[in-house]
């Protein structure tokens, strides 16, 4: 099964957002890793990027004998947060990463990185991934409601986000049951945040 697969199922159930996802504050270390950068404007072209992205920087990983320290993800880095689509992921810029004891040197395909060390907004999104804009929705609200800042700027193309982050701590890769998945949606907080 591909991270993109078009059979998965459309709704993880008939919960209300808010009941389903329940967000927190973490602080989290900085998390070195992995990753090669992607661009995509409709959901076909990000699920080509992800399915071809994702089991390359873990055989890149695996060439040079690095054993990855946690789930991969996906880093947005930039949003164009004003053509969100109803189902399916933005137009952006994002990474497929895979976390790692240290920053790797990179080559011309991979790159590493660093997931900023802060405290971090995480909501827990169970089921498929065309559930996942909810989830990111209701991290917003959630920090609108409680008078707290995402990191994020405007850029290029879009909203630039110090962290905006999908580790899928189970997946496709894991289990073939899309019901099943687990995916943690993260968004940095600007340091300067009100607790």
């Amino acid at each position: 099964m591909s991270f993109g697969d078009p059979d998965r199922p459309r709704a993880m159930s008939t919960e209300t957002p808010r009941a389903h996802h329940q967000p927190r504050v973490e602080i989290r270390s900085a998390q070195p890793y992995a990753a090669i950068t992607g661009r995509a404007s409709t959901e076909a072209e990000f699920r080509a990027v992800v399915d071809r992205g994702m089991p390359a920087v873990f055989r890149w990983a695996e060439a040079r004998g690095l054993t990855p320290t946690g789930a991969p993800f996906l880093r947005y880095l930039v949003v164009d947060e004003t053509t969100v689509p109803e189902d399916g992921p933005p137009p952006a810029e994002f990474e497929c990463g895979v976390p790692l004891a240290e920053v790797p040197d990179g080559d011309d395909e991979v790159h590493g990185g660093v997931l900023p060390e802060g405290r971090w907004i995480v909501t827990l999104h169970r089921g498929g991934y065309s559930g996942l804009g909810r989830a990111h929705g209701v991290v917003h609200e959630w920090a609108a409601e409680e008078g707290t800042v995402v990191e994020r700027r405007p850029a290029e193309g879009g909203t630039a986000f110090g962290g905006n982050v999908e580790h899928f701590r189970i997946g496709p890769f894991d289990e073939p049951d899309p019901w099943k998945w687990e995916t943690d949606v993260a968004y940095l907080l600007r340091p300067d945040a009100p607790d």
